[in-house]
């Protein structure tokens, strides 16, 4: 009867309540599609419950009057919240889809209240339902191409590997192989496998399986991750468990790359779905369509069976609330767990070196360098959560150690500047003129073209006078999200201060990855997210043709880039590859390729029930491990546990 209501008070969305309609019961009954009789039981209904007045007229041509007396967000609240008591999220997914925006936006506020943990009690007996809402659409769930992390986390959970990077103790452990051994050299690497491990369709795993899993990515010439495996030569098989693989080229890194999720084994007898993916993992997908992704528990699993028996995933496209609102809805009765995780990797500015343009040219590449100043930056946003940088890299003790000298440097120049104030701006141009690097400041009384005085924006104007820059509009991507546009708005009003005229864009990260969307931009504002182990994904990410950083780069520096990370892979000793990487990542920053801007780190909170809660890089809790202890007096029939995951 609800759904009837409101079918009706969208179909005169334009009409107010308690205006007069005149119409027939014929033409009531043909906007429902049911038959008069059917009509005239619901018009009864709804004079029941109050809904509408109802005045009939009889005779030829003459026509009844009807007056809505129920606002639509009235009736469709009722309903959604009746639906969301009796656990019909897809079905309370739908009613506010279908409704006028401002409504669909109080519902779907709603509706993030639903998130967390769900602990159910039917005839399968207990069943343990963790969602968590999504802002961003799956693209690919391919291993070999998926690189956007709610891509990846699907992917994690779905495949496995043969090699397990253990993040706590910093260590590679066995997957689907129980074993491992190389030569002296590093060329030839034999992985053992575990024997009875089954597919999600049934079949047990073999050898064969990841001999096709490599041999597919190595005979594609567009796959992604040719590059990352490019030391393969070849693989063989010796029997069932035993794979062992040729390298063209020493890589004693080669059990941490098969540790990568590019590197989960597919099963070489099923034709890859990339939306509706088969693996060996923990979870296998059951469901996956634009509103909702389903994984359900696979009892089958060679580790061990997880907790949660399912993870639903809801599709909450432009939610419209701020992340903290949604955290007091979800806890209104006590403090939860909270779990601070420090995100690997960061925020950073680059350019599109495959389109001409004043960014080829270095000086215009420094200019903008010191626009982004991180310091700068994070003083006047003022932002608790985000941590000012010169590197992607946190957590090594060099990196700190950099970050620390960059802000004591920051410091003592600033003091130094400020005694130099009286200093000309023919200084600063002989400076430029000579090559020298721009840091110097000067006082607003002394810059008369310009009227800046910040240190940043003075060497900014310095560098861009001395570049090709002719005043042409400068086009910027930024990846679409509140507080990287805020940045971008801060970014454009330094830009205009000394003349650098730019056109800022936002825009959907998995477009500008999938769908080459990056092209028309010479500025990409962006970040990238490592997940646990950090060696890995620095030599993924200049060598994985879909990251956003590498589809930028022109052919001489991917070519560079993969040469530098196939010396780093040969070298046998973690601290000489770790320490490699960060001098390369040295050299981008020096030929202003890469600009660092900020790291920044994330808060879960959950509610206490939920035990050995801890985050995964890619930002999910880790549903291998993660639990629920219910106390004694918990409802047999039903009980939730709310956990706030921050939006994909």
């Amino acid at each position: 009867m609800t759904e009837h209501y409101i079918q009706l008070r969208l179909i005169f969305s334009h009409v107010h309540e308690e205006e007069e309609i005149e119409i027939t019961m014929g033409v009531l009954a043909t906007h429902l599609c049911c038959t008069m009789r059917n009509m005239n039981l619901i018009m009864n209904k709804f004079l029941d419950n109050g809904w509408v007045r109802w005045s009939p007229q009889r005779g030829r041509g003459k026509k009844s009057i009807l007056v809505f007396c129920l606002p639509l967000h009235d009736v469709a609240g009722e309903w959604f919240e009746r639906l969301l008591h009796n656990n019909k999220i897809e079905e309370a997914y739908a009613l506010a889809a279908s409704l006028p925006f401002l409504i669909r936006e109080n519902l779907m506020h709603r509706l993030q209240g639903q998130f967390g943990l769900r602990s159910d009690h039917g005839a399968r007996g207990r069943v343990d339902t963790l969602r968590i809402p999504q802002e961003t659409s799956f693209e690919t769930l391919d291993p070999t191409q998926a690189v956007v992390w709610g891509d990846v986390g699907i992917v994690a959970e779905v495949y496995d590997r043969l090699v397990r990077y253990n993040a706590e103790h910093h260590v590679c452990e066995p997957g689907l192989a129980m074993a491992w051994e190389s030569n002296v050299e590093g060329t030839e690497w034999t992985f053992y496998l575990h024997k009875g491990v089954l597919f999600h369709h049934g079949r047990v795993l073999e050898a064969e399986d990841v001999q096709f899993t490599f041999e597919r990515i190595l005979s594609s010439v567009d796959n992604p991750c040719k590059a990352l495996f490019g030391s393969i030569q070849r693989v063989d098989t010796f029997d069932d468990l035993t794979v062992r693989f040729e390298l063209n080229a020493p890589n004693f890194m080669f059990p941490d790359l098969m540790s990568s999720i590019n590197a989960s084994i597919l099963p070489r007898d099923v034709e890859i779905d990339p939306l509706h993916p088969i693996g060996t993992g923990p979870y296998r997908l059951v469901r996956n369509d634009p509103n909702i992704l389903v994984l359900e528990v696979f009892s089958s699993y060679f580790q061990g069976r997880a907790f949660i028996d399912r993870v639903e995933i809801w599709q909450l496209p432009q939610a419209g609330r701020g992340e903290s609102v949604i955290r007091q809805e979800l806890f209104p009765d006590g403090k939860p767990h909270a779990v601070q995780h420090e995100v690997q990797g960061g925020v950073f500015m680059t350019f599109n070196m495959r389109k001409r343009g004043p960014h080829l040219d270095i000086s215009f590449r420094r200019a903008i360098r010191e626009l982004m100043h991180p310091q700068v930056m994070a003083d006047a946003l003022n932002r608790s959560s985000i941590q000012p940088t010169s590197s992607l890299v946190r957590k090594y003790d060099r990196g700190n150690q950099q970050d620390e000298e960059m802000y004591l440097f920051d410091a003592e120049k600033h003091l130094r500047e400020e005694k130099m104030a009286q200093r000309k701006w023919t200084e600063v141009n002989e400076a430029v003129d000579v090559g020298a690097d721009v840091s110097v400041s000067v006082s607003a009384d002394t810059d008369t073209d310009t009227g800046v005085d910040e240190p940043s924006l003075v060497s900014a104007s310095a560098w861009l006078k001395r570049s090709q820059y002719a005043g042409e509009m400068v086009n910027v991507w930024v990846e679409e999200g509140v507080n990287m546009e805020q940045d971008m708005v801060w970014f454009a009003k330094r830009c205009e201060q000394i003349g650098l005229h730019v056109n800022i864009v936002p825009g959907d990260v998995v477009k500008a990855i999938y769908h080459d969307e990056l092209q028309a931009y010479d500025l990409i504002y962006t970040g990238e997210v490592f997940d646990d182990h950090v060696m890995r994904s620095l030599v993924t990410m200049y060598t994985f043709q879909n990251t956003i950083f590498l589809s930028v780069m022109d052919d001489h520096w991917r070519l560079e880039l993969e040469r530098e990370c196939g010396q780093i892979v040969a070298m046998q000793e973690p601290e000489d590859r770790m320490d490699s990487l960060l001098q390369l990542e040295d050299r981008l920053i020096q030929e202003a390729l890469l600009l660092p801007v900020y790291s920044f780190r994330e808060e879960h909170s959950h509610h206490p029930s939920l035990r050995d809660y801890r985050v995964m890089g890619y930002g999910m809790p880790d549903l291998r491990r993660l639990w629920v202890k219910r106390t004694p007096n918990t409802s047999e029939e039903s009980s939730s546990y709310s956990a706030y995951i921050p939006l994909w």
